[in-house]
């Protein structure tokens, strides 16, 4: 089932509302401001429905939103670019900087800042929303006029699978991913408590103090970064406060397999397993909050969810050891995650 209606508009254009219902009563919401998801609404293992997807209130927090990129699609680059800039096949580029002298997540102008055309595709067992639509250099100053769809398909199974696809008419860059954050308790003022985290990555990305990738990969070995067995979110946060002195997770893990990650709370039963076929994922822990949000009611706070991003290491354009995010000329791309939700 695929529900839609009009949630706005965004410069005289109007703004929808999708939401998706399979047999489990699982429901999965998205806007085509910013493709981002809204909802994903299962049970606990009371029979309790709740969404365990942080939301903002209302639409103008997510058109005005340009730093937590709540449930937002992400591109045409995920993560930092240092200095904005990088070379394709010998030529230098520069692209629109957004955080001090780096590229956050695809610039001032990315994929969370776009309007996008909409279709619905229904199917005996799955739904589908594609948002689509065509981006010039001239809107995010990325090389290339590119034609982009992002999927988003719930099927009987419990599974959200989400898909990118890209083609340019230039050699350019596409990393994307959905910056979803997940609070798996019923009410959210819990924070992150009864969640157990596990990453399948005996590596993970050294960053400097602008968060930027340094080239080197350390080993999770004897360190807090190491969650190749389930940890306490809430116990490792106390432990990078007291031990590190940083204010949660915010970093890259080198995935080892395509089962990238579980997540897992006590407290409901609830359980959400990512795959992805990309070799890295963030984890942030939304150790900052910047103004005045509602979220589900309640102002934001820090560590109300945790981010879970798949992605092609951050910087990857510069650095070798990273991964190949160029897209070449008239080449198609996708990439793939499936979010599968369940109870332990």
């Amino acid at each position: 089932m695929i529900e839609r209606s009009i949630l706005g508009s965004f410069d005289g254009n109007k703004i929808y509302k999708y939401t998706m219902e399979n047999r489990n009563k699982t429901r999965v919401s998205c806007i085509s401001y910013g493709a981002a998801l809204t909802e994903i609404i299962v049970p606990d293992k009371f029979n309790n429905f709740s969404n365990i997807l942080l939301s903002f209130d209302d639409l103008e927090s997510y058109v005005n939103d340009k730093a937590m990129f709540l449930g937002a699609a992400i591109g045409p680059v995920a993560g930092r670019i240092a200095n904005g800039s990088f070379k394709i096949n010998g030529s230098n580029y520069k692209v629109f900087k957004n955080e001090s002298n780096n590229t956050l997540h695809g610039g001032s102008h990315g994929f969370n800042t776009l309007l996008w055309h909409s279709k619905t595709i229904k199917a005996k067992k799955s739904d589908s929303i594609i948002f689509y639509r065509t981006i010039t250099t001239k809107e995010d100053s990325f090389p290339g006029t590119r034609n982009i769809e992002i999927m988003y398909t719930l099927n009987d199974n419990n599974d959200l699978l989400i898909r990118f696809s890209g083609m340019s008419n230039e050699d350019t860059l596409f990393n994307p991913t959905v910056h979803s954050y997940f609070n798996l308790n019923n009410d959210i003022s819990e924070l992150l408590s009864g969640h157990f985290l596990r990453v399948n990555a005996s590596h993970y990305a050294e960053t400097d103090n602008d968060l930027l990738p340094t080239g080197f990969l350390k080993e999770v070995s004897k360190t807090l970064f190491d969650f190749r067995q389930a940890k306490n979110l809430e116990e490792i946060l106390n432990k990078l406060k007291s031990e590190l002195n940083i204010n949660g997770l915010d970093h890259p893990f080198n995935i080892d397999d395509k089962n990238t990650v579980c997540l897992v709370n006590t407290n409901t039963g609830r359980r959400l397993d990512i795959e992805s076929d990309r070799n890295g994922l963030i984890a942030y822990t939304l150790n900052a909050v910047n103004g005045i949000w509602k979220i589900h009611g309640q102002n934001a706070i820090p560590h109300m969810g945790i981010a879970l991003e798949p992605q092609t290491l951050p910087d990857a354009i510069n650095h070798a050891n990273f991964g190949n995010i160029i897209l070449p000329c008239n080449a198609k791309k996708d990439y793939n995650i499936k979010y599968h939700f369940s109870l332990i």
